[in-house]
C-alpha cells in the first residue's frame, strides 16, 4: 500500500466532484476571469459615454371600435373590416403594421423634408457641405428604424415611439406620424367607399334592364295564354272541379251500367227457366209478372189436384194445361219485354260512361297543360321577383354608400399628443454596465475554460495514473526567497524557508518542510513497492528538460542516506551534468572516468557533508555519451556500484531529447519518471512510457513535480498547513530548550 499525503485530507472524494473542480480551476485562474471581466466592462463604459443621447417622443392613440354614426346605426360603411375583426388581435396587429409601414413614413418623411434633413439622417458635421440629401425612400427607413409601435396590454390604447437625439423632434415625429396614420385609415376608407359607390352605380343599372326584361316577359306570357282576365290558379280551380264531377259521375254511371248487366243476366236467364224456378227477388219491381206467376203456380196446383182424380184425358185437365200454356206465353212475353227494355238502358248507360271517360280525359289533358302553363308562368314571376328584390338592395346599398361618402368619421383619435421629453432613453449607463460586467465575467470563464481544455499538460495524480503509472508521491514547487506561498483559503500565510540556494538539497538543508515530507513519502511509497526485494539501482529521468528530475533524484537519495543505507548519487546525464552543482564538487573525474578506466570507482566517488551519501560527478563529457552508456562497461559499471552500496540513484537524461534515458533504463533494476505539472504534456508523458516499456524497463512509479499545494484540487492544503505547523513547534521547542 502507498503512502500519500493525500490521505490524511477526507475531504479528497469531495475533490473529485466535477462542479468543485471547476469552481476551483477559475478560482486559480481568477486574474484571467477577472481581467476579461475588467476589460469588457471599461470597454462597456467607455462605449456607452461615447455614445450620443437618444430621446423618446411617446404619442398614444385609441382605436375606437364604434365611431360616432350620425346616420344610425343601420347604415354601415363599406370598408368595415374594424367592427368584424374588432375583438380579434389580428386586427390590433394589423393596424399596428400600417403605423409602421413604409407609405406612413413616406407621408411624414415627404410632409417635414427629412430626405434633405442632414440632422435627421446624422451626416457628420465635416460632410453635410457637400451632402445633396437622400432618396425618400432611404429616409423612410431610417424613420422606420426609430418607430416603434407598443400596444398597451388589455385596452384599446397604442402608443407610437420615436426616438431621435433632438428631443423636440422626436416629439414632432411622433405626432405626425400619428396624423399621418389617421389621415391614410380614414383616406383608405373613403376611397374604398367611392370604388364601392362606382361599382353599386354600374350593377344598378346593369340590374334596371334586367328587371324590365323580366317584367316584359312576364306579361307577354299572360298576355299569350289570356292570364290576363282569369289567373291560372282560378282556372285550376275549376278544372280540379270538373274533373271532380266527371269522376263522381263515371263512378255512378259505371254502377249502374254494372247492376244493368246483372239485371239483364238474370232476366235472360229466367226467360228460359221454369217460371216456378226463376228468383221472385228478380221481378219484384214487376207486378204483373208476379201476378202470372203466383196464377201460374195455383193452376198447377189444380193441374196435380185433378190429374189424380180424373187422369190425362180429361176435358178439365185439356183446358187447364191449356190455360196454363196461356199464362206462360203471357209471363214470356212480358219477359221478354223487360230484357229488351235492360238491354237499351244498358247501352244507354254504356254510352253514357264512354262519354263521361272521354270528358274526364279532356278535362286531365287540360289539367296537365296548365300545369306545365303554369309551370313556366312561375318561373318568369320568380325572375321577376327576384330581379325587383335584387334592384330594391342595390337602390338601398347605393343610397347608403353615397351618404357613408359624404361622412368623414375615423375608427382612430389622439388620445396624448408628444410631448419633447427631458430625459434621453439612450444610452442606458447603468444597464450597459451590468451587461457589460456579467458579458465580461461569462466571457472571462469561457475563455478559463477554453483554455483549460486547451491545456495538454498533466495537472493532477489522476492524470499521471490515466498514463498507466503508480503514483509514487508529489514534490511542492520550492519557491524563490522572494515569493510567499498561499496555503488554502481559510489558513494563514507562511513564509517558506529561504531555499533560493539550496532547494537541490532542500531534504538536508529543511528537513522538517513540506518538500522533505513528500520527498521521504516517495521513499516510502518505494520502499513499499518492493519490499521483498528492494531495488538497489532505481535510474530517475523524465520526459523533456527542465523539469525536475535532478532535484527529485538528489533529495530521493538523502531520504534513503538519512535511513543510514550506504548510498551512491551518479550523474549519468552526460549532456548536462548538474549534481556537482548542487554539492559544489568538481567534476573533472567522474562516471566518464571510471568508464574509460582513467580512474577505478572508489577514487571517482566524492563523498558529501551528508552522511551514508555519496556522489559521483557525470566526469568529463565525452563525445558519443549513447555508445558509452550502451557499452558492456557500464553493465559492469552497474553491477559494481550495486554490490558496493546499499543504494544507487542515477540521474538519468530526459527520454524526449535523446536516447541516452532510453538506453540506461533497461539496464537499471528500476525506472522513476518525473513530471512537472502545468508543464509536460500528456503527450510528452505518454511517449516517455511508451519509449520505456518499449525497451523492457522496469517502470515502477512516477512522481508528479511543482505541485501548487495551495489548490484543492491536491487535497493537500490541509495536511501542508498541519504539518508546517508541527514543524514549526519543534523548531520553537527545541530553541527553547536550547535557552
Amino acid at each position: 500500500m502507498l503512502v500519500s499525503p493525500s490521505e490524511p485530507n477526507s475531504s479528497a472524494q469531495h475533490v473529485e466532484a466535477p462542479l468543485f473542480r471547476l469552481a476551483e480551476t477559475l478560482w486559480e485562474r481568477k486574474w484571467i476571469v477577472l481581467g476579461v471581466a475588467m476589460v469588457v466592462f471599461l470597454a462597456a463604459v467607455i462605449w456607452t459615454l461615447q455614445q450620443a443621447k437618444v430621446y423618446e417622443g411617446v404619442c398614444v392613440l385609441e382605436y375606437d371600435p364604434s365611431p360616432p354614426r350620425p346616420l344610425g346605426s343601420e347604415i354601415e360603411e363599406v370598408s368595415n373590416s374594424a367592427i368584424n375583426f374588432w375583438q380579434t388581435q389580428e386586427w390590433y396587429e394589423t393596424q399596428n403594421r400600417i403605423i409602421e409601414s413604409r407609405a406612413v413614413a413616406e407621408k411624414v418623411v415627404k410632409e417635414f423634408g427629412l430626405h434633405h434633413d442632414a440632422t435627421f439622417n446624422r451626416v457628420p458635421e465635416g460632410k453635410r457641405k457637400r451632402w445633396r440629401g437622400t432618396s425618400v425612400d432611404r429616409a423612410a427607413e431610417l424613420l422606420q428604424d426609430r418607430l416603434k409601435v407598443q400596444q398597451v396590454r388589455d385596452t384599446r390604447l397604442v402608443e407610437v415611439r420615436v426616438k431621435d437625439r433632438n428631443p423636440k423632434r422626436a416629439a414632432l415625429l411622433a405626432n405626425a406620424i400619428a396624423d399621418a396614420y389617421t389621415e391614410k385609415s380614414l383616406e383608405d376608407r373613403l376611397g374604398s367607399t367611392v370604388s364601392a359607390l362606382d361599382w353599386l352605380s354600374e350593377q344598378l343599372d346593369a340590374q334596371k334592364k334586367e328587371l324590365q326584361a323580366a317584367e316584359n316577359s312576364l306579361h307577354e306570357f299572360k298576355r299569350s295564354h289570356d292570364v290576363l282576365s282569369l289567373s291560372l290558379e282560378d282556372r285550376q280551380n275549376i278544372i280540379a272541379q270538373d274533373l271532380e264531377r266527371y269522376s263522381k259521375s263515371l263512378t255512378e254511371t259505371r254502377t249502374k251500367r254494372i247492376e244493368l248487366a246483372a239485371r239483364l243476366t238474370q232476366l235472360k236467364a229466367a226467360y228460359n227457366e221454369d217460371p216456378l224456378k226463376v228468383d221472385l227477388a228478380a221481378f219484384t219491381e214487376h207486378p204483373i209478372i208476379s201476378e202470372l206467376r203466383n196464377t201460374y203456380r195455383k193452376k198447377m196446383g189444380e193441374l196435380q189436384a185433378l190429374s189424380v182424380k180424373y187422369g190425362q184425358s180429361h176435358p178439365e185437365i185439356r183446358a187447364l194445361e191449356e190455360e196454363i200454356q196461356s199464362i206462360r206465353a203471357q209471363m214470356e212475353r212480358e219477359i221478354e219485354g223487360l230484357i229488351r227494355s235492360a238491354s237499351s238502358e244498358l247501352k244507354e248507360v254504356q254510352q253514357t260512361e264512354v262519354g263521361l271517360r272521354n270528358a274526364a280525359q279532356e278535362t286531365h289533358e287540360a289539367g296537365l297543360k296548365l300545369n306545365k302553363q303554369e309551370i313556366q308562368y312561375n318561373a318568369l314571376k320568380r325572375q321577376e321577383e327576384n330581379q325587383s328584390k335584387l334592384y330594391n338592395i342595390l337602390l338601398e346599398r347605393t343610397t347608403q354608400t353615397d351618404l357613408t361618402r359624404m361622412l368623414h368619421v375615423s375608427n382612430v383619435r389622439v388620445i396624448d399628443r408628444a410631448l419633447p421629453p427631458d430625459e434621453p432613453v439612450e444610452p442606458r449607463l447603468l444597464l450597459n454596465i451590468l451587461i457589460g460586467l456579467l458579458a465580461g465575467l461569462l466571457l472571462g470563464v469561457g475563455i478559463t475554460v477554453l483554455l483549460v481544455q486547451l491545456d495538454r499538460t498533466i495537472r493532477t495524480t489522476e492524470d499521471l495514473e490515466a498514463l498507466g503509472l503508480t503514483v509514487l508521491g508529489i514534490v511542492p514547487e520550492i519557491l524563490q526567497p522572494s515569493r510567499r506561498l498561499r496555503l488554502i483559503r481559510g489558513t494563514p500565510k507562511l513564509e517558506s524557508p529561504d531555499v533560493g540556494h539550496n532547494r537541490d538539497i532542500i531534504v538536508h538543508a529543511h528537513p522538517m518542510s513540506v518538500a522533505a515530507e513528500c520527498c521521504r513519502t516517495i521513499r516510502t511509497n518505494l520502499t513499499f513497492t518492493a519490499a521483498n526485494k528492494p531495488f538497489r539501482a532505481i535510474a530517475v529521468t523524465s520526459a523533456g528538460p527542465l523539469e525536475g528530475k535532478t532535484t527529485v533524484a538528489i533529495n530521493l537519495a538523502i531520504t534513503m542516506a538519512q535511513t543510514g543505507k550506504r548510498v551512491l548519487l551518479v550523474d549519468t546525464d552526460l549532456r548536462r551534468p548538474r549534481i556537482h552543482k548542487a554539492f559544489q564538487m568538481s567534476s573533472a573525474v567522474g562516471v566518464t572516468s571510471v568508464l574509460v578506466a582513467e580512474r577505478p570507482l572508489q577514487e571517482a566517488v566524492q563523498a558529501t557533508e551528508i552522511p551514508n551519501l555519496f556522489v559521483l560527478p557525470s566526469g568529463p563529457i565525452p563525445p558519443n555519451p549513447s555508445e558509452l552508456l550502451s557499452s558492456s562497461a557500464f553493465r559492469d559499471f552497474v553491477a559494481d556500484t550495486s554490490s558496493a552500496y546499499d543504494r544507487v540513484i542515477f540521474d538519468s537524461p530526459p527520454l524526449g531529447a535523446v536516447t541516452d534515458g532510453a538506453v540506461i533504463a533497461p539496464q537499471i533494476d528500476s525506472t522513476i519518471i518525473v513530471v512537472r505539472a502545468n508543464k509536460t504534456t500528456r503527450d510528452a508523458a505518454r511517449s516517455a512510457v511508451r519509449r520505456l516499456r518499449d525497451v523492457e524497463a522496469h517502470v515502477v512509479g512516477g512522481v508528479l513535480n511543482a505541485v501548487d499545494l495551495s489548490s484543492k484540487r491536491y487535497g493537500y492544503g490541509g495536511y501542508y498547513y498541519n504539518y508546517e505547523y508541527r514543524a514549526s513547534e519543534a523548531i520553537n521547542h527545541k530553541t527553547s530548550s536550547a535557552a
